[in-house]
């Protein structure tokens, strides 16, 4: 079992930052430029939500992933399982957290486990591993992107302050 850790510092409310993760539309503008995310279909809200989508990398590899909402505590956590997908196990956990009034972070903690024994772990040691770690460093870096730029508040400077 591979388990990956990251978080990441937002400058947005929580349960914004919450909500961007449970809206599927998200997931395309989050992916990096050599993952191609297709919604299929989904069904149901929070926990038990079930979504089908393809997956298709370096524009070559198509995969096919069904993702059941395991947990799902607004804003504070959200868990999702692969039921059916190229990974023998695959959950993916995200909590937010505000450790003061403008900054969300988020964490992410995800185990999986690679088919195919002892070659998959070596696929996993040489270039699965950091292919998925490249991905959460890609989805961290445009969340904080497009979230921060959807809240930012410009500093006012001192000589306009009488004028608002």
């Amino acid at each position: 079992m591979t388990i990956i850790e990251s978080s990441i510092a937002i400058e947005a409310p929580i349960e914004a930052v919450f909500d961007f993760h449970t809206d599927t539309k998200n997931l395309g503008l989050i992916s990096p430029p050599w993952m191609k995310s297709k919604l299929i279909r989904q069904s149901g809200e929070g926990k038990g939500k079930i979504i089908e989508m393809q997956v298709t990398q370096y524009n070559i590899f198509p995969s096919h992933w069904i993702v059941r909402i395991e947990e799902f505590e607004r804003p504070f956590r959200l868990t999702d399982l692969v039921l059916s997908g190229p990974m023998k196990f695959f959950k993916h956990t995200r909590t937010f957290s505000q450790p003061c009034a403008s900054l969300t972070e988020l964490k992410d903690h995800l185990e999986y486990e690679v088919p195919f024994g002892i070659i998959g772990k070596i696929a996993d040691t040489i270039s699965i591993k950091k292919m998925v770690e490249q991905m959460f460093e890609y989805r961290h870096k445009k969340t904080k992107e497009i979230l921060e730029e959807r809240f930012y508040i410009a500093e006012v400077p001192v000589e306009d302050a009488g004028r608002i």
